[in-house]
């Protein structure tokens, strides 16, 4: 288990993690605009409250990062614009893919291999990644913020008792870690120019899973109770907040790969 250990701190340095996570955060922060956007025209086009969805948001998401995002996020459900939600869905896929060029890199580097694979199929991979990593947003904000207001919703229409609402609460959070890991183990098995097969990404999927929940949470109540960001950055704190978010996100991901490379040699 040392030696284990140190070789995973050694290859998280060699491999550059944190200036692939920078890269791949970077790109995806500008994707995130793009994305809430066709996120929030999508859920503008159901009768779920407006008012309940964005006081949802607010309970997970650092105060600072909300404000930031929380005018347009109420100006976009009440619009309603259809073409709003493709242009914005089409600039997320673009400019999240960029990014995942970069982990791609960054695993076929763990992997010790060339990559092999020609542009386009490259870039379908990355764009592949992007369509899987927004799935699994779309999943945690669909169940864990999401999924209360919607249940409610089906048990006034149709009569629920009180305990299958308690039973969904508690199944919600099993639903996104099992859709999680199974994202992350396509991610991990297809993104590097290796073949690989579910057992041999299962790890790192796991990690990544289990690691995206606890740092998020706990960065949101870091940055909630005794973090005050707009001190020392003043206007742009909630902009340095989602970054630092997505940053440590790009860094659990990269590393959850590493983590499978570094097992790969021990066999």
């Amino acid at each position: 288990m040392k030696k284990l250990l140190l070789n995973l701190i050694s290859r998280f340095n060699e491999d550059d993690v944190l200036a692939l996570g920078s890269q791949l955060a970077y790109d995806l922060v500008l994707a995130f605009f793009p994305f809430v956007i066709f996120l929030m025209t999508l859920v503008g086009h159901t009768s779920l409250n407006n008012n309940e969805i964005v006081g949802a948001l607010s309970k997970i998401m650092p105060e600072s990062a909300f404000n930031l995002i929380e005018a347009t996020i109420s100006e976009v459900i009440t619009t309603r614009h259809s073409q709003l939600m493709s242009l914005s869905l089409l600039l997320t896929i673009w400019s999240a893919s960029a990014g995942f060029n970069a982990v791609i890199k960054g695993l076929n580097k763990a992997y010790g291999v060339r990559e092999t694979r020609n542009f386009i199929k490259v870039r379908l991979v990355s764009i592949m990644c992007t369509i899987g990593m927004a799935f699994v947003i779309l999943t945690m904000m669909f169940l864990l913020v999401l999924g209360r207001i919607i249940l409610n919703y089906i048990a006034y229409k149709l009569g629920f008792s009180y305990d299958i609402i308690t039973l969904w609460i508690a199944i919600r959070y099993l639903i996104f870690v099992s859709t999680a890991i199974f994202i992350f183990t396509y991610l991990y098995r297809y993104a590097p120019c290796k073949r690989l097969n579910f057992i041999d990404v299962l790890p790192g999927a796991m990690f990544s899973t289990l690691n995206l929940i606890v740092v998020s949470l706990a960065f949101a109540y870091y940055v909630n109770n005794f973090a005050n960001y707009s001190v020392i950055y003043g206007s742009i704190g909630a902009i340095i907040i989602l970054l630092t978010w997505l940053f440590m996100v790009a860094v659990i991901v990269i590393f959850g790969g590493e983590i499978n490379a570094v097992l790969s040699y021990r066999k």
